[in-house]
This record gives C-alpha cells, structure tokens and sequence, in this order.
C-alpha cells in the first residue's frame, strides 16, 4: 500500500528529513556561511566594498548579483519587510454572497466519519451506487 510517491506518507517523511534530518543541518550550516560572508561585506567600507564586488565581477561576471549584492549592502538591517500572508480564505465570490444573505463564509460541517471525527467536504472512496 502507498507505493506512489505521491503518497501523503511518502511526503510526509520526506518533509521530516528536510526540516529535521542531515538535509536540513548542511541547509543550515550554508545559510551560516552565507550569511557570515555577506555580513563581513556590509560592515566594510565603502571603497573596501567597491573592491569586493570587482572580484566578484571578475570572478564571475554575473550583472545580476552585482546589483543584488548592491542592493543588499545599501538596505538598512534594522527595516523589516512585511511579510503578504497566501494562505487561508482568499474572500471568493461564493462567500461574499453567503456574507450578503447573513450566513456564515463557510457553511459548518455535519455529522461524522467512521473515525468520529469531523466528515469531509466530498466523499471519497467508492461509490455508494452500483452501475
């Protein structure tokens, strides 16, 4: 059974070692390192500065990290930008109707599962009709 690598399983353990396994501390032993290096290049000098992105340039020549690398040295540490929240309702059509007749966004959930837990929106599984 669940064989697939589609498996909730399957993916559930694969998210465990990425957040919890050797993947996740060599992850965070480079974020480290990284971000060592480009603290070491902001609390240099300007002129300093202007010498690291050169070699940096020269070393590989990519227009875009010089600009980010740019970017990054002139922004101020201490500003925070706020983080836009994707997840939960997106306020669809279908609840602002609901809304507008005085009902709730969703409608509650009825009855239970074979589990005694709360049933799902659709039913899964075989279908109660034979054809």
């Amino acid at each position: 059974m669940a064989k697939s690598l589609r498996s909730k399983v399957k993916r559930a353990f694969r998210a465990k070692k990425r957040e919890d396994g050797v993947y996740a501390a060599t992850h965070a032993a480079r974020l480290q390192r990284l971000h060592a290096k480009i603290d070491a290049i902001v609390a240099a000098p300007k002129p300093i500065r202007d010498e690291i992105l050169e070699d940096a340039d020269n070393a590989e020549g990519d227009e875009k990290l010089k600009e980010e690398m740019a970017d990054t040295m002139d922004a101020d540490k201490t500003s925070k930008s706020t983080k836009i929240n994707t997840h939960g309702p997106r306020n669809s059509r279908r609840e602002q109707w609901r809304l507008s007749k005085g009902m709730s966004a969703r409608p509650e959930r009825k009855g239970m599962n074979s589990q005694g837990t709360a049933s799902a929106r659709r039913n899964a599984g075989r279908p109660k009709r034979r054809r």
